[in-house]
């Protein structure tokens, strides 16, 4: 063969290379394209989605508190009394949630069990201020007046709705206190720090 028809032949080969790399590119765009336009599945919207749920869940445990403030009604007495806690909440996150907090406190030694619910929405970048009410009956009262041993177990079990991206995360907490041992168990964030009144 000639030098001329040495040349044509390998333009022809690169130019078939090129155009079978092309082919193989536009095949694999033309799926990832088909594929991202499928509801409910893409391999990026898993991935992303995959990550949305961590995401959610990393803001549920990075919430901080802010403040934390009681107050007291006793205007029903003999008969009841309320304290009212109210708590500052912080939000650094992009992800907006709402959420339920039982909070359980557990006088042992008088046999006083208080318990109070609460339902609040904590808005993405902001602060939500929830507030508690415990009601105490006389009964109550003067249990936990004459009660040697004042220790006492709080719980808090937290539910939340995060609202993300792909999705809407449940998520769910407990935490609990004991003063007799000063120890504090469970999962989410907290503050050894005095907080300010809210």
């Amino acid at each position: 063969m000639s030098a001329p028809e040495v040349q044509h032949r390998e333009d022809k080969r690169l130019a078939i290379a090129i155009v079978l790399v092309a082919l193989a590119l536009f095949g694999v765009f033309g799926f990832l394209l088909y594929d991202m336009t499928q509801p409910g599945g893409t391999i990026f919207q898993s991935a992303a989605a995959a990550s949305d749920k961590a995401g959610a869940s990393s803001a549920v445990d990075n919430l901080q508190a802010t403040c934390l403030s009681t107050s007291t009604d006793t205007s029903g007495l003999p008969y009841s009394a309320t304290v009212y806690i109210t708590y500052g909440l912080s939000n650094p996150s992009r992800y907006s949630m709402d959420s339920t907090w039982r909070l359980t406190i557990d006088y042992t030694g008088a046999g006083v069990v208080l318990t109070s619910s609460q339902t609040f929405h904590v808005p993405a970048q902001g602060t939500a201020y929830p507030r508690w009410q415990f009601t105490m009956t006389s009964g109550q009262i003067s249990a936990l007046g004459q009660a040697t041993n004042q220790n006492f177990v709080v719980s808090i079990d937290t539910s939340f709705t995060v609202h993300g991206t792909y999705g809407i995360y449940d998520v769910n907490r407990h935490a609990s206190y004991d003063s007799a041992t000063n120890t504090s168990t469970g999962t989410g964030s907290s503050s050894s720090s005095t907080l300010p009144s809210c």
